[in-house]
């Protein structure tokens, strides 16, 4: 579909995106189009967020990704079980490199800075999978889309904090320990699950691949266990060095232990500019 007339960018592809065919026409189903118009609305000064054209019952108008998501390009299914006593090779199954795995998890930790940072109050995403971030359109940006799990946390004014607040069981093989658990939540459960996707950029692979059960995963999860990151990821590059030591603390069981949101883009930043500095270093050796 084509937008004309769109403030200055007329002839713009757009989609129309809607709730499954197999959900009927329920509350809770037009409260999950609901929420995630009304956060795409509140950010939609950040160029990190998806651009929303209008909503309407379940279905939300939106601007086209012509690249489609990261997952598509970073993540694949024939991967073979390995542990630290597995011989051969270290394989990563995709093609990215060291410094374009710092670049993409950059650009999604800032993402969720503007969720987190947001001037109203803590918006808290989760549900932060691979498949919800986007390229832009000249490929430079990755763009967060997909709200409709999201929660505007709760200020309370004698306690000055924001109150955690229950979800129910968490579903899939990408949530933290607390939300298997089904205890209070924050913001927190957004930096597990980024540790998740940039463990997929790093390996090529997902989270406890080598289980088909998210029964299994989940309660692996919910009793503190760790994916398996092959030590020689530390050895291969700087910028794979630095990912894995962001990834085990963005995994820490206890919510209060993970860094902030804040806190990982600090470290993605100073990972990036350490990287930067010993290509530069081998550059001017080469020369």
């Amino acid at each position: 579909m084509m937008l004309n007339n769109s403030f200055g960018r007329e002839r713009e592809a757009i989609v129309v995106k809607d709730i499954h065919f197999r959900l009927d026409f329920l509350y809770d189903v037009y409260e999950y189009t609901r929420m995630d118009a009304i956060v795409a609305e509140r950010l939609t000064s950040s160029r990190r967020i998806y651009n929303i054209y209008g909503t309407c019952g379940i279905g939300i108008m939106s601007e086209f990704f012509p690249h489609g998501q990261i997952e598509a390009f970073s993540i694949t299914d024939d991967v073979i079980e390995r542990t630290d006593e597995t011989k051969g090779p270290l394989i990563c199954y995709n093609n990215l490199t060291g410094l374009m795995k710092l670049e993409l998890s950059l650009h999604m930790a800032e993402a969720l800075v503007d969720l987190h940072g947001y001037a109203g109050g803590v918006i808290v995403h989760q549900d932060v999978k691979l498949d919800q971030f986007f390229l832009n359109s000249d490929m430079t940006e990755v763009i967060l889309n997909d709200f409709n799990r999201a929660e505007f946390m709760l200020w309370d004014e004698e306690e000055e904090e924001y109150c955690s607040y229950r979800e129910g069981f968490g579903a899939g093989n990408w949530r933290s320990p607390e939300e298997y658990h089904d205890e209070y939540l924050t913001e927190q459960v957004d930096v597990f699950s980024l540790g998740n996707n940039m463990y997929g950029l790093l390996t090529g692979s997902m989270v406890f691949y080598e289980i088909e059960s998210y029964g299994e995963i989940q309660d692996l999860v919910g009793d503190g266990e760790k994916a398996y990151i092959d030590p020689r990821y530390k050895e291969r590059s700087l910028a794979e060095a630095k990912l894995v030591e962001i990834i085990n603390q963005c995994h820490e069981y206890y919510p209060e232990d993970r860094p902030s949101i804040f806190e990982v883009v600090d470290m993605l930043w100073q990972a990036l500019e350490e990287v930067n500095e010993a290509m530069d270093k081998d550059k001017n050796n080469e020369i």
